[in-house]
């Protein structure tokens, strides 16, 4: 199984975050491994310019700047 996104992509949290008021657009800084369930996850990191560690059913395809 691959990565469905690439680094340097912006994507949309479609849940909420721990430590944040919305869902919202961030940009794919790491590809991570998959998690014992085989979900695979990413280092994001938003406008408050936080790193996050989100699997990947929470991202929704945004568009690249």
């Amino acid at each position: 199984t691959s990565h469905r996104y690439q680094t340097g992509l912006f994507v949309l949290i479609d849940q909420l975050l721990p430590g944040r008021s919305s869902a919202g657009r961030v940009e794919i800084i790491r590809l991570m491994p998959a998690s014992t369930d085989g979900e695979l996850h990413y280092r994001v990191r938003g406008s408050d310019k936080v790193e996050r560690a989100v699997g990947e059913s929470r991202l929704s395809f945004l568009g690249s700047d």
